[in-house]
């Protein structure tokens, strides 16, 4: 016969079987780092969590103490009470029956229900943890000092290193479930892309920078300026290779009125700085941080002059583009011929920098050290040939059209959404193709061909 006694025992067995499980559980799902935090917020919760970050080795040893002495005694018990009943022959029937059923009623549903609920379960699994903790201290001790001398420091439970990859699936994951702003989204993913990107990515081209001729005179600088919404400007001997310094407007309001007839702009000028354009913008904002500078020269490997960037430009590849009460609402992409959606087609300058036009458009030409506008990537898709107004190139599902061109410089493209057409360029593994038409309104047109087509 089968006592009660011995059933409520059973039941109690396969109970701590569960329970001891499902701690296991819940230990792997908080994690050490997710435990630092909880402590941070302090309270009744984070004393608990205190001594699991301090003894997680010793809360390991005692689950797996507690867990195997539940096991043990409920294989025990099961086997006692067959072999009372049954013949022997049925007790290995017994045990098999027996590891089924603690392995779905004490692990797998334990560990599952755990996993789904940790947080809201850590604190009383941990307490009574720390009961049992001091209860097997003997043995949780022994243990813990074998697995010491063993595995030496690898066996202690520590924070996992967060990688970069591991933030970008977070935001990746954030943006599908939709958990956060779009905007968080874009400020989270800038801030990861800012450590990649290079001066020249975001400067100011030499041919679009504007400066001011140290000859002019106090009204004519006066008159120069007032086009433009610029605080700061370079001031040189004929051209951008023979800078004098820095022009900071609000200077020429400190110039005395009847001082302005014998004005000398040498006199007020701010030393030039300069960076080179491999540099990357993180380090270049600390160093212009430092010298309390906000404008720089940009210099190529050969030292010549390519173009100027701003704090404000490295600023910007963070927080997005920032207009204050200076500065004129306008659309840096579009042309007086481009208004209008990538279905109907858009004309953009050819120096369009190619990460405003993924942050505009969505168009996601990859950075590259040849070239850092739109004109430079076509110039690069051509190869050899000269650009010419009417060619167009296919990639990527986009056209680009060859629009406007004035000596070899390509000053205008116009930006088509190819639907249905996917093209992928690589110079080393796909070749080009330009053919062109005998009649005049038709169009050259740039293919890039994969060889295994």
């Amino acid at each position: 016969m089968v006592e009660t006694s011995e059933v409520l025992f059973l039941v109690v067995c396969f109970f701590f079987s569960g329970f001891y499980s499902s701690s296991e559980a819940v230990l792997m799902s908080i994690g050490i780092d997710r435990a630092r935090q909880m402590i941070e917020q302090g309270g009744s919760r984070g004393k608990v969590m205190t001594f699991m970050v301090e003894k997680s080795n010793e809360i390991l040893s005692t689950i797996l103490v507690g867990n195997n002495i539940a096991n043990i005694l409920a294989a025990s018990l099961v086997t006692i009470i067959t072999s009372r009943i049954f013949k022997s022959d049925v007790v290995s029937i017994s045990t098999g029956i027996t590891t089924i059923v603690i392995l779905i009623f004490g692990e797998i549903i334990p560990k599952t229900f755990a996993r789904a609920h940790a947080e809201k379960f850590v604190v009383p699994v941990i307490s009574f943890l720390k009961w049992n903790y001091f209860l097997f201290f003997p043995i949780v001790k022994f243990m813990t000092w074998i697995t010491k001398s063993v595995l030496g420091e690898k066996g202690e439970l520590t924070g996992r290193l967060v990688t970069r990859k591991d933030i970008e699936y977070l935001i990746n994951k954030a943006d599908r479930e939709n958990t956060i702003d779009a905007k968080q989204i874009d400020l989270l993913t800038s801030i990861l892309e800012f450590p990649k990107i290079k001066v020249k990515d975001i400067m100011i081209l030499r041919s679009q920078v504007k400066y001011v001729n140290h000859d002019l005179n106090f009204s004519e600088i006066i008159t120069y300026i007032n086009k433009d919404s610029h605080s700061r400007y370079p001031v040189c001997e004929g051209d951008l290779d023979h800078v004098l310094g820095f022009l900071h407007v609000k200077d020429l309001a400190c110039v005395d009125t009847d001082k302005r007839a014998a004005f000398e702009i040498r006199k007020i000028l701010k030393k030039p700085f300069y960076v080179y354009e491999h540099m990357r913008i993180h380090a270049v904002f600390d160093y212009m941080n430092k010298k309390k500078v906000h404008l720089a020269l940009v210099k190529d490997e050969n030292g010549l002059i390519v173009g100027i960037v701003t704090l404000e430009d490295i600023i910007e590849e963070i927080v997005g583009e920032i207009q204050d009460e200076h500065d004129v609402e306008e659309d840096r992409l579009k042309t007086s011929q481009g208004q209008g959606s990538l279905k109907s087609g858009i004309v953009v300058e050819g120096h369009v920098n190619l990460r405003d036009l993924q942050n505009e458009y969505d168009v996601k030409i990859p950075l590259n050290d040849n070239y850092s506008t739109l004109a430079g990537f076509i110039l690069d898709m051509l190869g050899n040939n000269f650009p010419e107004q009417g060619q167009i190139i296919v990639w990527e599902g986009f056209s680009f059209e060859i629009f406007k061109v004035d000596n070899l410089e390509i000053k205008e493209i116009k930006i088509s959404d190819v639907d249905g057409e996917r093209h992928l360029f690589s110079k080393q593994d796909s070749e080009v193709e330009v053919k062109s038409s005998e009649s005049p309104n038709s169009s050259n047109v740039t293919f890039a061909k994969d060889k295994s087509d």
